[in-house]
């Protein structure tokens, strides 16, 4: 079913331009509307819900109807007021910017507000033997894509996670404390999950650890029950997993992985390394016949 968004701001110019960017980009599942009088606003709400309201307007939204407006992000013009307030969007930024602030935000609302699972969850790991920036921009690029259909939690499970993408300076969310959660055990750990997360666009995702130790003190057990818990108590269609690291507990998440996808540069030091991961997981007893494997070479 269409989603449907409502600009209003009685700037014509600026609210006319902005309706047209959001039709031309990546809103093909909102109906934009615009309103530029405050009456017609209100009347429409009287009888029409909507998902999103971006709302410039001066005056307070109280009057508004509020059982049909599902969040309301309001228009500022002044970057003072945009300061630990989530619904505050600062209006004269780019277009693609201001554009991907709100799905961001939106992605980040819906997540909190949903819960459960059907247990119809995909898992696709991709691996890179030997680590680089060229490996996670594919993969977050694949994730990416793949969030404009579907419901995405992307985790990067790196030890040295420097990918500027990833980078999500003093927001406090790191996986490590996560990670601490998981492996005492706590019977609740998975409920913290959606506090980790950051967004970009319509993608959730796990950024990596406070430090790169952190991920080699996870076991397999940890990463067979944070898989498992991931299935049963979220509602992510898919979950890609970004291996840089070579542990038992990233290996059994390739081994768990409904997909799996070995990336490489086209070099002779990376195809003997990815000969050489063979032979260690021959000597262990993993078939990587048994697997569904993709070779992607860069």
């Amino acid at each position: 079913m269409e989603k449907q968004l409502a600009i209003f701001d009685t700037d014509i110019l600026y609210a006319s331009r902005l309706m047209e960017y959001f039709k031309k980009t990546k809103w093909d599942e909102f109906e934009i509307l615009l309103f530029t009088k405050k009456d017609s606003l209100i009347n429409f709400l009287k009888y029409q819900a909507i998902d999103i309201l971006l709302y410039g307007g001066d005056t307070s939204t109280d009057e508004f109807p509020k059982d049909n407006i599902r969040y309301v992000f309001r228009l500022c013009e002044d970057t003072n007021q945009i300061q630990g307030r989530d619904e505050m969007i600062y209006k004269y930024q780019p277009a693609c910017k201001l554009g991907a602030d709100i799905l961001s935000r939106y992605t980040r609302l819906e997540d909190i507000n949903q819960n459960g699972s059907d247990g119809d969850v995909r898992f696709v790991a991709f691996f890179a033997p030997v680590p680089g920036e060229d490996k996670i921009t594919y993969t977050w690029s694949a994730a990416k894509k793949l969030s404009n259909n579907s419901k995405v939690l992307f985790i990067d499970l790196e030890q040295l996670p420097a990918a500027a993408m990833l980078r999500q300076e003093d927001s406090g969310r790191s996986m490590s404390e996560l990670l601490y959660y998981l492996k005492e055990a706590g019977s609740n750990y998975i409920d913290k999950l959606k506090s980790y997360l950051n967004y970009s666009e319509k993608l959730s995702y796990l950024t990596g650890p406070t430090h790169g130790f952190d991920l080699l003190s996870l076991s397999r057990e940890d990463m067979g029950r944070l898989m498992d818990d991931i299935k049963n108590h979220t509602d992510y269609e898919t979950v890609i997993l970004h291996l840089g690291i070579y542990t038992e507990a990233s290996m059994e998440a390739l081994s768990r992985s409904d997909e799996v996808n070995i990336i490489s540069c086209d070099l002779p030091y990376e195809e003997s390394a990815v000969k050489e991961w063979e032979r260690q997981m021959g000597l262990i007893g993993k078939d990587n016949k048994n697997l569904k494997i993709n070779r992607i070479i860069l």
